[in-house]
């Protein structure tokens, strides 16, 4: 069941990724302007539809003026597995 797994997890990221957004004050079309991604693929990733590349997470990063490692540093129910 690793698509399962995967597509969970993709959900939890994606929700605490919607969630920095909102608190910075920015619209996914604010958001895309200030990085090299589309409205589109800031709503698949948010929405745990898509599997993104790490640079993708870079400029998820760049966009909310963040350092990437801040993005990660949420206890994610899936990090207990490890």
């Amino acid at each position: 069941m690793k698509e399962d797994r995967d597509l969970s997890r993709l959900k939890e990221i994606g929700l605490y990724l919607k969630e920095l957004r909102n608190q910075a004050g920015l619209s996914q079309d604010e958001l895309a302007a200030k990085c090299d991604l589309t409205k589109s693929n800031i709503s698949n990733i948010e929405n745990g539809k898509k599997d993104y590349f790490f640079t993708t997470f870079l400029e998820y990063a760049k966009g909310l003026e963040m350092h990437p490692q801040a993005l990660l540093a949420k206890d994610f129910d899936f990090i207990s597995q490890y």
